[in-house]
């Protein structure tokens, strides 16, 4: 864990007024000196004060239905997850977490392994657990005409439907506005990552279980976020 990954994991417990005296006065003191901090701090503010703006409703529209024929048609795959959907805001802390666990468990595998994978979940609950009051704004998971435990993330299926998201994302992409925008892309490229290191990560080490359920995990994260994106240039019409 990097230095910026240590104060990162505490911001979440920062905008919560959920840690102590001394350990507030440490990030505030560790903010004042540090930009990169200070600038994730700042978006997350951002992210939930417009979250709070925000009308209680439904989307127009839910482009998932599209989709999940698609992948219907294409036929069942071997490994198959069951999910929930997370919510857009959280998706910032709580990616930067997992890409982080990710990048650590490429490059060391010795005994204390066990130890450090246990902090990484630990980080990412705390970081989950800071955002739960964005759930009101979650999609009812009777909009979609498939049953989400039978989606498949293997290759061809996967990247068919993030293609469909990206192309319905892109032809959206003006009704958005740039802090929106900008926060999406930049989830993106930490999902993008992690799904880039747990895959060299499994080249040389393909038994691995964690770092098959990170692949799955931040491919999971990156379908979501890009559904719920898709979703949004919608209710802005």
């Amino acid at each position: 864990m990097t230095m910026h990954e240590e104060w990162t994991d505490k911001l979440s417990e920062y905008l919560d007024d959920e840690l102590s005296p001394r350990e507030r006065q440490a990030v505030e003191s560790h903010l004042c000196g540090c930009a990169e901090c200070a600038a994730v701090l700042d978006d997350l503010t951002r992210v939930v004060e417009r979250a709070q703006r925000l009308d209680r409703r439904p989307p127009r529209a839910d482009l998932w239905d599209g989709i999940a024929a698609r992948i219907e048609t294409r036929g069942a795959a071997p490994r198959r997850v069951s999910f929930t959907l997370p919510q857009l805001a959280a998706a910032a802390v709580v990616l930067i977490a997992a890409s982080a666990g990710i990048a650590w468990q490429f490059a060391d595998r010795t005994a204390s392994r066990s130890a450090d994978i246990a902090r990484s979940t630990e980080a990412q609950s705390r970081a989950s657990s800071g955002y739960e009051a964005l759930a009101e704004r979650e999609p009812s998971a009777e909009r979609s005409n498939i049953d989400i435990a039978h989606v498949s993330f293997a290759d061809a299926q996967y990247d068919a439907a993030v293609s469909d998201l990206e192309k319905a994302l892109q032809n959206g992409r003006r009704r958005l506005d740039k802090t929106t925008i900008a926060i999406v892309e930049h989830n993106l490229q930490i999902i993008d990552q992690a799904i880039e290191q747990a895959r060299q990560a499994l080249e040389t080490d393909p038994a691995n279980d964690y770092l098959s359920g990170h692949l799955v995990e931040a491919r999971r994260r990156k379908l979501d976020l890009l559904r719920r994106a898709a979703a949004l240039t919608t209710e802005s019409d």
